[in-house]
């Protein structure tokens, strides 16, 4: 399935939730409405973010070549792959975003990081 046709299932299954609770609410403030509404786009948001972060050339250094690679901001010195690694990142909407990628190393300042992209 592709990423657009997985988002759309979502954006459909959270819409068809987002009604049903506003029947079973149906004296629901704004603000109750809003937060239903954020919450579970908040959550389609989250998975976007994920699927497209996985795209990320620099999810895997050892496959890019090393003059293509990102350089420490530090000295400028090309990175290192240090193995892949998962990380939790927490959304500005408080959702976990899961992702796995290449940690970078360098060799001069002898650090470790996630470059960014």
């Amino acid at each position: 399935m592709k990423k657009q046709e997985k988002w759309m299932e979502s954006f459909g299954e959270a819409s068809e939730a987002v009604s049903e609770w506003r029947e079973e609410h149906p004296r629901a403030t704004f603000n109750d409405i809003e937060n239903q509404v954020d919450g579970k786009v908040a959550k389609i948001r989250a998975e976007m973010i994920e699927d497209l972060v996985r795209e990320s050339q620099l999810t895997n250094l050892t496959e890019i070549a090393k003059e293509g690679r990102p350089k420490c901001p530090v000295c400028g010195q090309v990175l290192a792959s240090n193995g892949r690694q998962k990380r939790q990142l927490i959304s500005s909407h408080e959702q976990v975003i899961e992702i796995e990628r290449s940690k970078g190393y360098c060799r001069r300042c002898r650090v470790s990081f996630f470059p960014p992209g």
